[in-house]
């Protein structure tokens, strides 16, 4: 089988093309003629001449037009002698009987009204109008200079038509215009410089057309604007310095122009944008300083220009950017260290911080999505699949599959919608685009067909496969199961950096055809799906936790400078799924799990702990990112780089990142032992010579009265801190519960218990409870006894008064008081617990809660710092 998988993007559809192809099959009208349907009293009530008026002025419209679209096939909204022109589709009327509003917009569907034909002159002659919108259609010719005369619009919207000439300079009238867009048209010729009085604009949009000349500085008068969108003409000249004036403007989008000259310092001073867009023009210089005070920006594209020179360190101080393009440029020197920042803002959807954009993912990999099935029949041959078979079977195999390798968070559910024909198998996967209908799936698309090329391709909407396999589709699952997961942002793993060149040489591994492709290697990874390994096995633990398949819980990160032990557990089981080392920047980790050759998995080459070096940093030289079509510094989804660790020498070799039982290898500045395996469960070992990031064993504990005793149960095995996820962490203000202080006085003890051959004395307790073996220990050792009603309560905070008892019943040097004396004030002689009480504090164990007075606060709560000081005192205390 031979097939590569692909990101792919697919031409767009524009507006005015689905506009277009709308309206060839709506029937066209004949041209009207003869009386006018204003005169009937059904349209207008008889003695409202202003507007008659204008019911005239909207049918010499109507009867302009080429195509009359909706307002032919409206039902009772119809324009015509037969319906009210209150009820004409589109038209609004106020109490005072004049037209005031005009909205035939064709939408963002591109479904449209249909319209096609000129703009007729005789619009202006409704003064009466405040708002009038004719975007979405495939309207004509020029826009009507009289449209000036509708003085109170305060919004005109013409987009997304095929319009042309110039833009009217008498559209300057419109001193209350507010909203002003024509983009998406054919206009030419200069923005006229009048526009500059239209002072209550707030929205100015006159992109993608073909305007040129150079942005008039009158537009720097427009003081309420807040967005001015000029994209995708031919401006040239340069960016006029006036514009820094437009101090409420939040987006100014100027890319894909001619302009030239520098970028204006004065930029900096529009302290309210939140998107400047300037790629894709000629502009020259160096990247103003002054743009790292836009501090409410969050996308900065100056990518695709002449610039040179460094890129200013101040870029740094802009926290609250999620995007920055600066490719195509002549910038030199590095990428500032003060950057680095950005890449945390990339990562600060995922919770540990290791996944950049994860939340773009996750919203496909946590749900249940149906996929729609499209079948491909092109000239190359007829379909012979059958759509009711192969359906069946995605969703057995495919479906089982997922859930399987997702822990049960996504399972996607295959539908059958119909056959499309196109010249290709991307063809065929446009026109299913086109005809996608409102359904389940979202858009989201598997084309198959059945030519005599194997092949497949994943993006963000389709998958693509076509077989050569006819009848024989089954044995080819393999391969969709490969594409839905680049679907789902899973990246190969692979080592090299020339990562999508054309393929260069070929060879085989355990029975697999695989790819050689440029200085990279594609599928050179037999232990991943997404690179080299066939059937249906896994892939690595770093792409399900991206998917957010393991739990943030069941990942842990050694903090660097420090020793630990870990216990990595494999896929379908519970416990630590993933272990983290750190790197030298964000956005670059060492990730190691624990696969076994079970279930899916059963044809992995070997069993072990593999190992891979994730980088997601965007730098000159880099490894990651396959395109420029992703923002930097930070590279996610199908551009992170995913490399086995140590990467393959030869294909001899291309498992030397799986490590087995005794094996011991460094990543970075650690040294990891493989110590041994049981069952699903691997003991690892990480050594690391960094320099520590924290004192001591804790991070959390710093400054802390108790931080001496903590790290003294510590160094006896007592606790290994309270999150498997931060090794480094103690939780020092965290409440002990009495399950959990079980486990702590039976370490303390030397007296774990056996969890093999447990049964529980307690009616609360399931002998399957993880603290069980400890308690059962406890109890045999007369420590710990039922309350009456035959419970322990596991999950209620330990108290200082049981803590006590615990305590003079665990050590033996410690026993309680035969008189109490009431030593403090909130424990009388005659207290429950007072003899435990004054026992400890004659031990020297406590001092209580408070020595002016002298309390001891005994149903108080023990928190993990309190408890650390209190056994660390009586075990240095026993003999």
């Amino acid at each position: 089988m031979r097939f590569r998988a692909e990101t792919v993007g697919w031409p767009a559809v524009t507006a005015a093309s689905a506009a277009v192809l709308f309206l060839t099959s709506v029937p066209v009208q004949a041209q009207t003629g003869g009386e006018s349907p204003c005169d009937s009293e059904t349209v207008v009530p008889a003695g409202q001449d202003a507007l008659r008026a204008d019911c005239e002025a909207l049918w010499d419209f109507y009867s302009q037009l080429d195509d009359y679209g909706v307002l032919d096939d409206a039902g009772d909204s119809q324009w015509g002698p037969s319906t009210p022109l209150s009820s004409w589709q589109g038209v609004t009327i106020s109490p005072l009987g004049r037209v005031t509003a005009l909205n035939l917009s064709g939408g963002v569907d591109l479904s449209g009204s249909g319209l096609a034909g000129p703009i007729s002159p005789s619009l202006g002659r409704l003064t009466g109008m405040v708002d009038l919108n004719l975007g979405g259609n495939a309207l004509t010719g020029p826009i009507p200079a009289e449209l000036g005369e509708l003085v109170d619009l305060w919004s005109l919207s013409l987009w997304r038509n095929d319009l042309t000439g110039p833009i009217p300079t008498s559209l300057s009238r419109l001193t209350n215009l507010s909203h002003l867009a024509l983009d998406d048209n054919q206009l030419s010729g200069p923005i006229p410089s009048q526009l500059g009085s239209l002072t209550g604009l707030t929205h100015l949009d006159l992109s993608g057309n073909k305007l040129t000349g150079s942005i008039p500085v009158e537009l720097g008068q427009l003081t309420a604007l807040k967005a001015l969108m000029l994209w995708g003409n031919e401006l040239t000249g340069p960016i006029p310095s006036e514009l820094s004036q437009l101090k409420e403007l939040t987006l100014l989008y100027l890319m894909n122009n001619v302009l030239s000259g520098p970028i204006p310092v004065e930029l900096g001073w529009l302290t309210d944008l939140t998107h400047l867009e300037l790629g894709g023009n000629d502009l020259t210089g160096s990247i103003p300083a002054e743009l790292g005070e836009l501090n409410e920006l969050t996308l900065l594209s100056l990518a695709n220009n002449d610039l040179s020179g460094s890129i200013p360190v101040e870029l740094g101080k802009l926290s609250n950017l999620n995007e920055l393009y600066l490719w195509g440029n002549q910038l030199s020197g590095p990428i500032p260290v003060e950057l680095s920042q950005l890449i945390e803002l990339r990562m600060r959807e995922d919770p540990l911080g290791l996944i950049a954009d994860s939340e773009i993912h996750r919203k496909f990999t946590l749900s249940d999505e149906v996929w729609d099935v499209w079948f491909c029949d092109n000239p190359a041959g007829n379909v012979v699949l059958d759509p009711v078979v192969i359906v069946r079977l995605l969703n057995q195999e495919i479906s089982s599959y997922f859930r399987w390798l997702s822990n049960g968070r996504y399972q996607p559910r295959f539908q059958y919608v119909g056959m499309v024909v196109g010249t290709d198998l991307f063809n065929c996967d446009k026109m299913a685009k086109v005809r996608n209908t409102d359904n389940e799936s979202g858009n989201r698309r598997l084309v198959i067909d059945d030519t005599d090329d194997a092949i497949g391709f994943g993006g963000s909407e389709s998958v693509m496969v076509a077989t050569s396999l006819g009848n024989e589709f089954e044995s080819h699952l393999g391969t969709i199961v490969h594409e839905i997961g680049h679907s789902l942002g899973f990246p190969h793993s692979f080592g090299g950096i020339n990562r999508f060149s054309s393929v260069d040489g070929e060879y085989e591994y355990a029975g697999q055809t695989l790819y050689k492709v440029g200085n990279a290697d594609e599928y050179d990874n037999p232990m991943d799906k997404m690179s080299g390994l066939g059937g249906f096995g896994a892939t690595i633990a770093v792409n399900r936790y991206a998917a957010g398949w393991i739990d943030p819980t069941n990942v842990a990160l050694h903090p660097a400078g420090k020793t630990h032990t870990y216990e990595l557990h494999t896929l379908g089981t519970s416990g630590t799924q993933m272990l983290i080392l750190t790197g030298p920047n964000i956005g670059q980790f060492i990730s190691l799990g624990a696969r076994m050759a079970t279930g899916y998995d059963s044809d992995i080459p070997k069993e072990g702990i593999e190992v891979y070096r994730i980088d997601q940093q965007l730098q000159p030289g880099a490894i990651c990112a396959p395109d420029f079509s992703l923002p930097i510094p930070v590279c996610s989804g199908l551009g992170r780089w995913n490399q086995p660790f140590p990467a393959a020498e030869t294909y001899d070799d291309l498992t030397r990142h799986v490590h087995s039982t005794g094996d011991t290898f460094k990543a970075w500045t650690a040294t990891i032992e493989i110590l041994e395996r049981a069952d699903d469960t691997f003991r690892v070992r990480v050594i690391d010579t960094a320099e520590p990031v924290f004192a001591g064993r804790f991070s959390d504990e710093d400054g802390s009265a108790h931080e001496g005793n903590i790290e003294a149960i510590a160094a006896r095995g007592v606790t290994l801190g309270c999150s498997p996820t931060y090794p480094g962490l103690f939780c020092p203000g965290r409440v002990v519960t009495r399950a959990q202080m079980m486990a702590f006085l039976a370490r303390a003890l030397g007296a774990e218990g056996d969890a093999a051959a447990m049964t529980s004395r307690f009616g609360d307790v399931p002998a399957s409870a993880w603290y069980s073996p400890y308690l059962e220990r406890l109890a045999d050792l007369g420590v710990v006894e039922p309350y009456e009603d035959g419970t322990f309560r596991p999950s209620e905070p330990l108290t200082r008064r049981d803590m006590a008892v615990f305590l003079t019943r665990a050590f033996a040097h410690i026993s309680p008081v035969a008189e109490p004396a009431g030593a403090f004030e909130d424990m009388p002689a005659d207290a429950a617990g007072a003899a435990e009480v004054e026992a400890i504090l004659t031990a020297g164990v406590t001092r209580g809660c408070s020595a002016e007075p002298m309390l001891y606060c005994p149903e108080e709560s023990v928190t993990r710092a309190q408890m650390a000081s209190f056994l660390i005192r009586a075990l240095e205390g026993a003999p």
